[in-house]
């Protein structure tokens, strides 16, 4: 009867791992997809928010309608925000340059009206060509040609 018991002690060890082994099985399985309920709610809120800067900016429209040159050699510039949100101007290139804005950069401009931008280029040149670009907070750019 002694011997038996112990015979028998194979039986219950081989339980108890296949146990042990479900165990382990669950607890990954619980582990894992509790990763994964916070990387896609995580994944989601940063679609949704590149979504709706995507949409921003395809509401966001505005024109450059005046380039002047003045005697203190400022770059003057009108843009005009006839799309569906307000904008603020970030940056302005001319030529590929980024020049520095000493007005009206973060300038809200309102749906509708225009904003004026003072810009230092003290380098143009006479009926010259430049390509002068403005570009918005937002990613949204507007280029025209001048010739100064």
């Amino acid at each position: 009867m002694f011997r038996s018991f112990f015979r028998d002690k194979r039986g219950v060890s081989e339980i108890i791992a296949s146990l042990i082994i479900v165990l382990i099985a669950s607890v990954a399985g619980v582990a894992l997809y509790s990763y994964s309920l916070s990387s896609f709610s995580s994944s989601s809120s940063t679609f949704q928010l590149q979504t709706s800067q995507k949409e921003e900016r395809a509401r966001e429209r505005f024109s450059i309608i005046s380039v002047w040159w003045d005697t203190e050699d400022l770059l003057n510039l009108t843009v005009l925000n006839f799309g569906k949100i307000e904008i603020a101007i970030d940056a302005v290139y001319v030529d590929g340059t980024q020049v520095t804005i000493n007005e009206g950069r973060g300038a809200i401009i309102v749906p509708g009206k225009k904003g004026h931008v003072k810009c230092t280029k003290t380098d143009l040149t006479q009926s010259e060509t430049y390509e002068i670009s403005v570009v918005s907070e937002r990613g949204s750019e507007d280029v025209v040609y001048w010739e100064a």
